[in-house]
C-alpha cells in the first residue's frame, strides 16, 4: 500500500475513534478494543488447509465465521470478495447437523462427506457447531490464499 492509502485509512479510523495517533504510531481505542474483541469471537485465525477435492490453486486457506449460516445465499458474495483480493477460487459451506453444505443453487446443494479427509481437517481445525461457515479460497500462494480467505469472511458479518 502507498503512504497516501495508509494515511486516508489512518484517518477514517481516527475519525470513527477506533484508533489514536501518536508519534510513535497508532493504538487503539477503548472503542477499538471492543470492535477488535467482538470480531475475534466471531471470526476464526486463518488456517491452511489441504483442500485438494475443491482447490483450484497451490495454496488453500480457509477462515470459520460463527453463527452465519443464515447470511448464505449462494456462496457466490464471499468467491467474489476472495477473487477481487486475488484469488483462483472459493467456496463457501455451512455446518449443518454435522455435515458441511455447499449451497448451489435453491433447491440443490454439495455435502462434503464425514469420511472425506479434508471434512476431518476442517472439522479437527475449527470445531464447527450448525449455522458456523467456513469459506475456503484458493490462491498462487499462501499469503494471498490467506488474505482472501478473510476477505470472502468478512462478507459474513452481517
Amino acid at each position: 500500500m502507498g503512504e497516501g492509502a495508509v494515511r486516508t485509512i489512518i484517518r477514517h479510523l481516527t475519525k470513527a475513534k477506533l484508533v489514536d495517533t501518536a508519534k510513535g504510531g497508532c493504538v487503539l481505542t477503548q472503542r477499538g478494543i471492543v470492535l477488535y474483541k467482538s470480531l475475534r469471537l466471531k471470526l476464526s485465525e486463518v488456517r491452511l488447509v489441504n483442500a485438494r477435492e475443491l482447490a483450484l490453486d497451490k495454496a488453500s486457506a480457509a477462515v470459520l465465521v460463527r453463527g452465519s449460516g443464515k447470511l448464505v445465499n449462494r456462496g457466490i458474495e464471499q468467491r467474489d470478495a476472495a477473487i477481487r483480493v486475488g484469488a483462483t477460487g472459493a467456496c463457501t459451506l455451512v455446518y449443518k447437523n454435522g455435515k458441511l453444505v455447499m449451497p448451489m443453487s435453491e433447491r440443490e446443494s454439495w455435502i462434503l462427506q464425514p469420511h472425506d479427509l479434508l471434512f476431518a481437517e476442517l472439522r479437527k481445525a475449527f470445531s464447527p457447531n450448525n449455522d458456523d461457515v467456513i469459506t475456503i479460497v484458493s490462491a498462487p500462494n499462501q499469503e494471498l490464499a490467506e488474505h482472501s480467505a478473510m476477505a470472502a469472511a468478512l462478507t459474513l458479518l452481517g
